[in-house]
């Protein structure tokens, strides 16, 4: 399968002809991939009062381990117990891409995939002075500065990163976590439409 994404630089129209491999979930993995480096020596507090890694997750958070607890009457039945708020709280600072959806487009055009991906940033301040945001904001510094500098704005020589970029607080803000979220456009190639299907001639006929 063979994918051309085109892209515009500075020299006029750049073809990366990389083969397999230009799709969203490969571009999720290496954004996620990517970030992880970034913060892998980056700590604030956490719920447990300790500096903790900032954590880097694809789409979800991750559920915890399945909590069983055996019945009064002693039967071998059990019951699992879903998501505390205390799962919830272990799991900042931390954060994770979501990819929201992709649009393709014509062959011939100079963005022949674009995909929407989001990426959630969520810390943890229980300090009543309410200044929680401002982690999330330096880690999002921290984010679009790398993603600024990344050599033609092209992600692991696949995916481009479409100008503009935006990022913001949320509005309301559940203390003690604190949310914030940069939107980014990556452009990509797709698999070239063969030029006439098997037994059929350009003209339609056979």
């Amino acid at each position: 399968m063979s994918y051309k994404p085109y892209m515009k630089v500075a020299t006029g129209l750049w073809s990366l002809d990389k083969g397999d491999g230009m799709t969203e979930l490969f571009l999720l993995d290496a954004l996620v991939a990517r970030l992880t480096e970034l913060f892998r020596d980056y700590e604030l507090t956490a719920k447990s009062g300790l500096l903790q890694t900032v954590k880097v997750f694809a789409q979800y958070l991750p559920q915890p381990s399945a909590v069983t607890v055996k019945p009064k009457d002693d039967t071998e039945s059990t019951t699992p117990q879903g998501y505390t708020p205390t799962d919830i709280e272990s799991n900042f600072p931390c954060v994770i891409v979501k990819l929201d959806d992709a649009t393709d487009r014509e062959e011939g055009t100079l963005t022949q995939t674009r995909v929407n991906v989001r990426i959630l940033v969520g810390t943890y301040d229980e300090s009543p002075d309410c200044q929680g945001y401002r982690d999330v904001l330096n880690i999002i510094e921290t984010v679009r500065q790398d993603l600024l500098t990344l050599p033609g704005r092209v992600l692991d020589k696949r995916y481009r990163l479409e100008m503009p970029m935006k990022n913001y607080l949320f509005d309301e803000q559940a203390w003690p976590i604190y949310f914030g979220q940069i939107e980014t456009v990556w452009e990509t190639g797709r698999p070239l439409m063969p030029r006439t299907f098997e037994g059929v001639c350009p003209n339609g006929r056979r």
